[in-house]
């Protein structure tokens, strides 16, 4: 079966189209996964860094947001990996 059920079961080789859909769907993925890693992993500890210090800036309202993109882009991407399983048909 395929990943998508939009169409029938593939039986035999898949064709170079479906290949590069399916590339094309986990790199998209991937890409997804490392704009939220940057957006919101590094931008907060750049700011950190770079920023005047503030040190009325509470740090768990910092932590979990990047915790939480973190471990979301780190799903995206082995999602994207996990859609490359596909091309092993």
């Amino acid at each position: 079966m395929t990943l998508d059920d939009d169409g029938p079961p593939l039986t035999g080789a898949l064709s170079d189209a479906r290949k590069e859909q399916i590339k094309l769907r986990a790199a998209f993925l991937n890409g997804i996964g490392m704009g939220v890693m940057l957006i919101g992993v590094f931008t907060p500890v750049t700011r950190l860094v770079y920023d005047d210090p503030a040190s009325e800036t509470d740090m768990l309202r910092v932590v979990i947001p990047m915790l939480v993109c973190f471990f979301l882009g780190a799903a995206l991407h082995l999602g994207g990996g996990w859609i490359l399983k596909g091309l092993k048909q």
